[in-house]
């Protein structure tokens, strides 16, 4: 007797499995946001400013799972304009100029970065339009971030589950990617193999800044939002 087909909304019973064998692979990564940040620096400050926003009352229109079918062209797009932070500045400029007075409104990593030693970030470089390409150009994929913190202020959105995962992946591919390259500098006979886990991993890096570039693009498309909130807060 063959298998019944019940409609879950326009899926069949059938699919479901298929489309989660997708997702298989982010099985191994919780999708809860962490109980806190342990790194620090710059990359602790903005993992601490994603965590806060996990209490934000609106979910994005599409997740990074999605995006990239969402907006396929931007995602590649922005994929190839990371390697020269071009997609970085354009996304920086894009938000600040959708949910604020543009290019004024800017400081270096918009204030989510505290003052570090004797560097007063949240104060750095107000409304340079220089600083910014050099933050896009010399920190591509940590100022893609920065864009996409600002924009979940400005829309209080919250992360999907599965963005975390998503996320942790990436991450995780590029420790393994530092810790090959460790290796390699000790033992010869892995320089090959440090090679290629270091192209998959920047690839994968890629990949998610890709997707970030289109779930940014297409929640700007959604509208709303309120204006400069981000600055007002600061």
């Amino acid at each position: 007797q063959p298998p019944r087909h019940l409609d879950f909304g326009g899926a069949t019973a059938c699919q479901r499995p298929q489309r989660a064998r997708g997702t298989m692979v982010f099985c191994c990564f919780s999708d809860q946001p962490p109980n806190e940040v342990k790194s620090r620096g710059a990359s602790g400050a903005r993992n601490g400013a994603l965590l806060d926003k996990q209490n934000n009352p609106n979910e994005f229109a599409v997740g990074l799972k999605d995006a990239c079918c969402k907006d396929p062209i931007c995602c590649c797009g922005t994929m190839i304009g990371m390697t020269c932070g071009l997609s970085a500045c354009y996304f920086r400029n894009k938000v600040l100029s959708t949910y604020g007075n543009g290019i004024e409104d800017y400081v270096c990593c918009q204030g989510y970065v505290p003052k570090i030693c004797c560097i007063d970030t949240p104060n750095m470089c107000r409304g340079n339009g220089m600083a910014l390409c050099c933050e896009g150009c010399c920190c591509p994929f940590f100022s893609l971030s920065i864009a996409r913190l600002h924009l979940m202020d400005a829309k209080q959105v919250r992360p999907d589950p599965m963005d975390w995962q998503i996320i942790a992946f990436s991450n995780c591919c590029q420790i393994l990617s530092c810790i090959c390259d460790i290796l390699a500098c000790f033992i010869q006979e892995l320089e090959t193999l440090a090679d290629l886990i270091d192209c998959i991993a920047d690839a994968i890096t890629c990949s998610v800044a890709g997707c970030m570039g289109a779930q940014i693009n297409y929640e700007i498309k959604m509208g709303g939002g309120a204006p400069n909130s981000h600055m007002m807060e600061r």
